[in-house]
C-alpha cells in the first residue's frame, strides 16, 4: 500500500518527526456495483429453495400393449427426415402405467398433487456435434429452433387437446397456459454431425426454479439416453 508522509515540523525543539499516514483506495463506480452485483448473486444462490414436490418420468408408448413404461434409454436408427421417437411425460415414476387417453392419464397423476396448476415442462437436450458439447434448454417452441439442422425438436401440449388430430406446438400458440406434455426428435439433414448419445430431460418449474440465464436448479426432473442404433 502506497503511503504519504506528512512532516511535521517541531521548530522549538529542532525535531522533524515523520508521522506515515495510510493512502485510502477508492473504487471506481463499476468495480462498487461489480461488488454489488456480485453479492446479490451469492445471495440469491443462497436462498433458493426447491419447493417443487412434482416427480415426473418420460414414457415410451409402444402401442404394442395396454402400457407406457418408463424410459432410462432408447435405441433408434439416426436416418435424415425420419423421427427417432417421441415420448411423453406424467407426473409419476412408476415403470407402467395405463395406455389410456392422454389427458386422463395425466390427471390421474397430477391430481395427486396440490396447487400445481403453475408449474410448467420444460426439456434439456444434451448432445456432441464434431466433438463440441452442446447443452440446450428449452422452456418454449422457439427454443427448440436453433439446432434444427441436426435433430428437429417438436412439442406437443396433448393435455389441452380435444382428441382430434393436432400437430406440434408453435410459438405463436405457446401462452401462459401450455403444458408441454410431449417431445419429437426427428433426424436433421447434419444428423450424421452429431457424435454422441442424446441426452433428453424434462422437468418441472416455475420461474423460481430457474436461474438469471434459464438454467433449471431444480430437481424435478427425469433424464434418458437415446442412443443411435
Amino acid at each position: 500500500m502506497k503511503k504519504i508522509a506528512l512532516f511535521l515540523f517541531i521548530v522549538a525543539c529542532g525535531v522533524i518527526v515523520f508521522v506515515l499516514i495510510p493512502k485510502h483506495e477508492t473504487k471506481t463506480i463499476e468495480e462498487q456495483t461489480k461488488e454489488v452485483e456480485e453479492n446479490k448473486e451469492e445471495e440469491e444462490e443462497v436462498k433458493y429453495v426447491d419447493n417443487n414436490p412434482i416427480k415426473l418420468g418420460l414414457y415410451k408408448n409402444y402401442k404394442n400393449g395396454s402400457n407406457r413404461v418408463l424410459v432410462n434409454e432408447y435405441e433408434e436408427v439416426w436416418t435424415y427426415h425420419k423421427d427417432i421417437s417421441s415420448f411423453e411425460v406424467y407426473y409419476t415414476q412408476e415403470e407402467k402405467i395405463s395406455g389410456g387417453k392422454q389427458i386422463s392419464v395425466f390427471d390421474n397423476y397430477k391430481n395427486n398433487y396440490e396447487n400445481i396448476d403453475d408449474y410448467r415442462i420444460g426439456y434439456i437436450l444434451n448432445f456432441s456435434i464434431n466433438d463440441e458439447e452442446v447443452t440446450k434448454t428449452i422452456l418454449s417452441p422457439i427454443d427448440a429452433e436453433e439446432y434444427n439442422n441436426y435433430l428437429e425438436v417438436y412439442l406437443y401440449d396433448d393435455y389441452h387437446r380435444n382428441g382430434e388430430w393436432y400437430s406440434h406446438t408453435t410459438e405463436e400458440e405457446y401462452n401462459k397456459d401450455t403444458l408441454l406434455t410431449s417431445i419429437k426428435l426427428t433426424a436433421g439433414k447434419q444428423i450424421n454431425e452429431l457424435n454422441s448419445d442424446i441426452k433428453l430431460s424434462a422437468f418441472s418449474y416455475i420461474k423460481d426454479d430457474l436461474d438469471k440465464d434459464g438454467n433449471y436448479l431444480g430437481n424435478s426432473i427425469w433424464t434418458i439416453t437415446i442412443k443411435k442404433k
